[in-house]
């Protein structure tokens, strides 16, 4: 974005510029950083505030975080069943295919008996299918304008108020669909699959079912563009999936940039890799960037042994070997981290981040540590505090640290593929030094010695 305002700086200005961003947290972390590099604050929004806008404050919703959690705290074969179809590039063909279905067969035009006259329904046929270009409900408007001017034609006089009321009643009830969310669930029972919907929280939405919706609306009713925005940062790309991105290249028109690593996904069912997110925008250029530069040589070394990208680069500076320390029970282990605490405070360091697999376990070592110089984050933090952060993984992406500990490193607690991506996750959010601690067994995603 730097580098954008600078080389545009006649065009671009910071207030031009949109940051989707994972959480608050994270963006009031590179508001931080961008005034360091002489730059004014760019604006930023969540994915789910984006969702909440567009949907017009009309629909509860589980969160990305929220959907998160259930991963992690109690996954359901069905539950990820959803998911994981609902993430397909397959799942966007499948409703692209229904509004072409929709299109076909559900306006049913009838004539219209008005001012002692006919109006066919091949022409209130035809003149439907002459706004193909527009939102099926935007269309209404224009298909009556057209009914009432050939009807002023035929009567040779002005309308009554009665007489217009009646064509506009009568258009809309042609369309077999009444709201957006009828759609939706009339697209299940089209698909044969109805068991895909499901309620969240009796009646709310799964995550992943919000952006879909947001893309019948879209296609249904129409949408304002954001024109103001002229160039679309998306960071943490590999946590949307198609259909998020076939929303956003209908609501910002503008040219973007998407930024990602598909290893750094907290929800491996709904990831999303450079060449998914080739499928929705054919015309974009894929740059590959394979030098790391946040982590120590030794660091992105040890990540690396817990999940190998051979394409990955670590940069040549070196520092301290990542320490992997076993105890022999849970009061031994927090201990020692109130030990490194103490260490921190004394070494120079900036910041240090304990990052915990989930929230649950980070609210319970925070309340384990008693340190009052210890910021928890959550959901719903928005400023991040220099100092000493106690998170969860996924609070933690995008984020860095000069010294970094990981509590609870146990092959219980990190034993699933899922677990083996968030264990990478949070090593490499370490740019100087790591720490692991673990009870009993390690995981055994840990194969190096320390």
């Amino acid at each position: 974005m730097a580098f954008l305002l600078y080389r545009f700086r006649d065009s671009i200005r910071s207030k031009d510029i949109l940051i989707i961003s994972p959480n608050k947290v994270f963006a009031d972390y590179i508001s931080n950083v961008l005034p360091e590099l002489g730059e004014e604050h760019i604006p930023e929004i969540g994915m789910d505030e984006l969702a909440v806008e567009l949907l017009e404050n009309k629909y509860r919703f589980q969160t990305f975080f929220q959907q998160v959690y259930s991963l992690l705290e109690k996954p359901d074969h069905r539950f990820i069943e959803r998911i994981r179809f609902k993430s397909s590039f397959e799942f966007l063909s499948k409703l692209n295919q229904y509004l072409i279905h929709v299109e076909n067969n559900y306006f049913q035009p009838e004539e219209i008996r008005v001012a002692g006259t006919v109006i066919p329904f091949p022409f209130i046929q035809e003149r439907f299918r002459a706004y193909h270009r527009m939102p099926i409900m935007k269309r209404f408007p224009e298909v009556i304008g057209d009914i009432l001017q050939h009807l002023r034609g035929l009567v040779n006089r002005k309308l009554t108020g009665r007489e217009k009321t009646k064509v506009w009643e009568a258009v809309p009830r042609m369309f077999r669909i009444g709201s957006v969310m009828e759609l939706y669930r009339d697209f299940y029972d089209w698909l044969g699959r109805r068991d895909l919907f499901t309620q969240f929280n009796g009646d709310g939405l799964e995550y992943a079912d919000v952006f879909p919706l947001i893309y019948f609306k879209i296609r249904l009713e129409g949408t304002t563009t954001h024109e103001k925005v002229k160039h679309l940062l998306v960071d943490e790309m590999q946590d949307y999936t198609p259909i998020h991105y076939a929303v956003l290249s209908r609501v910002f028109l503008c040219k973007k940039t998407v930024l990602g690593d598909i290893n750094q996904t907290v929800n491996p069912y709904s990831a999303s890799s450079a060449n998914t997110i080739e499928e929705v925008f054919p015309q974009g250029e894929i740059v590959k960037l394979m030098r790391s530069y946040r982590s120590t040589f030794e660091i992105t070394k040890f990540a690396l042994s817990v999940k190998p990208n051979p394409d990955m680069i670590p940069m040549e500076r070196h520092g301290e070997e990542p320490q992997v320390k076993g105890f022999a029970g849970t009061e031994d282990e927090v201990e020692e981290i109130r030990r490194m605490i103490v260490k921190f405070k004394e070494s120079g360091y900036q910041s240090m981040g304990i990052i915990c697999k989930t929230q649950r376990q980070a609210s319970a070592l925070h309340s384990q540590l008693r340190l009052p110089d210890v910021h928890l984050l959550t959901a719903d933090s928005t400023t991040y505090a220099q100092g000493i952060a106690l998170t969860t993984v996924h609070m933690a992406k995008g984020l860095e640290f000069d010294e970094v500990v990981l509590p609870l490193v146990t092959e219980k607690n990190y034993g699933t593929e899922v677990d083996r991506s968030l264990l990478y996750i949070a090593c490499t959010r370490a740019m100087h030094r790591l720490t692991l601690t673990h009870v009993r067994e390690k995981s055994t995603f840990i194969v190096r010695e320390t």
